[in-house]
């Protein structure tokens, strides 16, 4: 796997992968995608951009806020290329790794309650913590404990 992390060069890559890889998100749940709503120019402040280069090409983004009491998964992003291959697989268990790195023991998301990915959410071990409505979306809130790691094949 290679796994690099991204510079600001890399910002305008990263904005147009995003477009692209949520795109199916925004199908599935008829509501803009939340990573879409961001501006990269704080994400890439704030945030740990990760890019993951599968065969020459650009087939995954991983962003990563750390927290005081975990890391957040703030987007895992496949290209639709590479969707079903095992990529986001091995992006959120780069996470796990980062998190456990750093010295934190949970990671925690967000996403939509009608975006498909919740159900292999909750097949690699998060478990629903809150649910909030916002006005046309239903806001999933999940968390797993770091120490899960390989527990989970989904």
């Amino acid at each position: 796997m290679d796994l690099r992390r991204a510079s600001t060069e890399d910002r305008s890559r990263v904005e147009l992968f995003q477009r692209a890889a949520y795109a199916r998100t925004e199908a599935a749940v008829s509501a803009r995608a939340i990573p879409l709503e961001w501006d990269y120019g704080l994400v890439f402040e704030q945030c740990e951009v990760w890019l993951y280069e599968r065969e020459g090409m650009l087939a995954g983004v991983l962003i990563l806020r750390v927290l005081e009491d975990e890391l957040f998964l703030e987007s895992i992003a496949t290209a639709p290329d590479f969707a079903g291959t095992g990529c986001g697989r091995q992006m959120l268990e780069a996470t796990f790794r980062r998190a456990a790195e750093i010295g934190l023991n949970r990671v925690g998301l967000i996403t939509n309650s009608r975006n498909p990915a919740l159900g292999w959410y909750g097949r690699m071990g998060f478990s629903v913590i809150h649910e909030e409505v916002e006005e046309n979306r239903r806001i999933v809130h999940m968390t797993r404990p770091v120490s899960t790691l390989g527990a989970s094949q989904g």
